[in-house]
């Protein structure tokens, strides 16, 4: 059943309509046979009358005018239940008039033979929990799968690199520095390979003679 069907169900067994005068409303509920609301921790099932469907009744038996729809999970508080509004003001002060009005709370089910039971200690049952946790794990497997498509894209290394070239001794030239790159989608060309310079071998060869002339005597 959904929340309007429960609505319908509660309007004909009361034998009123949404809108019409609600001011007897205590005489009309108490002679309904809606039971009163469930304890902490007791789940719905299909044996409870008129679907589960329960009201607010005090323990001095005062009819509060709150009704409750059976939920397939505990509230914060541990309890099985939607609650809903049957009375609003009516157009004069103080008097009322029937409504079917939704105040939040648990999804609504209706109760039947396979209810899991509630544990013997209160609180989610075993399938709950799993349920539960599926449901959180939803966002983070999508986040997952998308990482993983993202990663078998071609990559390529975008960026300014900065790498002055230090003689670190007569036949060593290195690269010393640091590469400031951000990886992006997309297929690296590489670069066409430098042809190697004689003016480069000439240089170093140049730089060796007056090194080995440094010691002698001047001439």
């Amino acid at each position: 059943m959904t929340f309007d069907d429960y609505g319908r169900y509660f309007f004909a067994l009361i034998q009123r309509a949404v809108g019409q005068p609600a001011d007897d409303y205590n005489a009309v509920l108490s002679a309904s046979t809606i039971p009163a609301g469930l304890a902490p921790y007791v789940v719905p099932d299909a044996s409870m009358p008129h679907h589960a469907l329960t009201q607010q009744i005090g323990s001095d038996g005062r009819i509060a005018g709150r009704l409750f729809l059976p939920t397939g999970l505990p509230d914060e508080l541990g309890y099985y239940s939607h609650p809903v509004s049957p009375l609003r003001d009516g157009p004069t002060p103080g008097s009322l008039v029937w409504e079917w009005r939704d105040l939040g709370g648990p999804p609504i089910v209706t109760p039947d033979a396979g209810t899991p039971p509630v544990p013997p200690s209160g609180g989610l049952t075993e399938e709950q929990v799993n349920a539960l946790i599926d449901d959180a794990l939803v966002p983070v497997y999508a986040q997952l799968a998308a990482l993983e498509t993202a990663q078998a894209q071609p990559q390529r290394a975008h960026g300014p690199v900065d790498l002055p070239i230090v003689l670190r001794s007569l036949t060593s030239l290195r690269a010393i520095g640091d590469i400031d790159v951000e990886v992006k989608p997309g297929t690296a060309t590489p670069p066409a390979d430098t042809p190697s310079e004689p003016a480069d071998l000439a240089t170093v060869v140049a730089l060796k003679k007056l090194l080995a002339r440094r010691d002698q005597p001047e001439g």
